[in-house]
């Protein structure tokens, strides 16, 4: 039988999957390339799109700073703060780097070749000095790794975060302050500090609750979370069609409703799986190279489809599939055929 860290490490791999699918889905954007009338289909494809992408898709990225909090704060001690950085050196800043030069020379393409008409919404190189330095080291032509660079901010930050979870009730306040203040400037700025709430709350679930937060929730308790996940998400779509108003501070709120529901459901279904399935450990991969495939899929599935309702549908729905499919069967034989470039590019292990 899985030991109770055993089971949180399977649970994380098999919930990164689905959140790096979601991740996939909010890129997507296929109606992006169509010009239709409004019509019932049409109106189906907005509807599930929406609900799909923005509302159970917002507990994606949430998700991701959770977990990557609980796990580093899971055995964190100050003594091991230099060995917490050599390793993220190895997992996040050397992959953070070679996609961000991989993203520069891929701008260089999109800008002078005729790949631009195969893809749109990219950014476009502007051959500077200060654009390439932004390139390599703030991610400006590979957009997607925003989420990697607070995450390397967080680690070099580790000890203030250890700090305010010196204490529990220091921990807490944090945590109330860091919602508070996130509410207040979302009100007055476009800054959104979610990312920090997440993690920190990641970080001190892993300092205080790893136990709670790893074993298998109870029958009653996981029913209990879907009926509240399915709650949450139905409210969240209201609100994204301006059926009801969400202040900020209760959309903050909600969101961290949703993420609890959502880690604790699961567990109705997957304590019956033995282990994460293969695939499922290439979620990093798939955060890596997705954004360059989809919109090429997007294109070709446009271009290959009638221009009607019926095909925005369908590539709304395959492009994604495929786009998962596509980039998990390469990281599969990356990772089998050229493992140290694999460990290189992803920082994860190959056996």
């Amino acid at each position: 039988m899985a030991t109770s860290l055993e089971y949180f490490w399977k649970k994380k791999t098999i919930l990164s999957f689905v959140a790096i699918f979601l991740v996939v889905i909010i890129h997507s954007s296929a109606i992006s390339q169509y010009s239709l009338p409004e019509d019932n289909l049409t109106n189906v494809t907005l509807l599930l799109r929406n609900i799909v992408a923005y509302s159970l898709g917002s507990v994606a990225v949430p998700f991701f700073f959770f977990v990557s909090g609980i796990s580093l704060f899971r055995d964190y001690t100050n003594k091991l703060y230099f060995k917490k950085l050599h390793s993220r050196i190895k997992t996040l800043l050397i992959p953070f780097l070679i996609w961000n030069i991989i993203g520069l020379l891929f701008a260089l393409l999109y800008t002078y070749t005729p790949l631009s008409q195969l893809i749109t919404g990219r950014e476009p190189f502007s051959p500077t000095f200060g654009n390439i330095l932004e390139g390599i080291f703030l991610y400006k032509y590979n957009y997607a790794f925003w989420f990697v660079f607070y995450l390397i901010i967080f680690t070099i930050l580790t000890p203030l975060f250890n700090l305010l979870l010196s204490k529990k009730w220091l921990s807490l306040l944090t945590i109330t302050l860091l919602l508070s203040a996130s509410f207040f400037i979302k009100e007055y700025s476009d800054l959104n500090l979610d990312c920090v709430v997440f993690y920190f709350i990641g970080c001190y679930l892993g300092k205080y609750h790893i136990k709670d937060i790893s074993k298998i929730a109870s029958t009653k308790l996981s029913v209990s979370s879907i009926l509240i996940f399915t709650t949450t998400i139905i409210i969240k779509a209201l609100d994204i069609y301006n059926i009801i108003s969400l202040p900020t501070i209760l959309s903050e709120l909600l969101l961290i409703v949703t993420l609890f529901s959502f880690w604790f459901s699961s567990d109705i279904f997957l304590k019956r799986v033995c282990r994460a399935p293969r695939f499922t450990e290439e979620f990093f991969p798939v955060y890596a190279l997705h954004t360059y495939f989809i919109a090429i899929i997007v294109k070709i599935l446009f271009m290959l489809l009638p221009k009607n309702s019926l095909s925005l549908l369908l590539n709304e729905i395959a492009s994604p599939i495929l786009t998962i499919i596509i980039v998990t069967i390469l990281a599969v034989l990356w990772r089998k055929f050229f493992p140290k470039t694999y460990r290189l590019a992803f920082g994860r292990k190959t056996n």
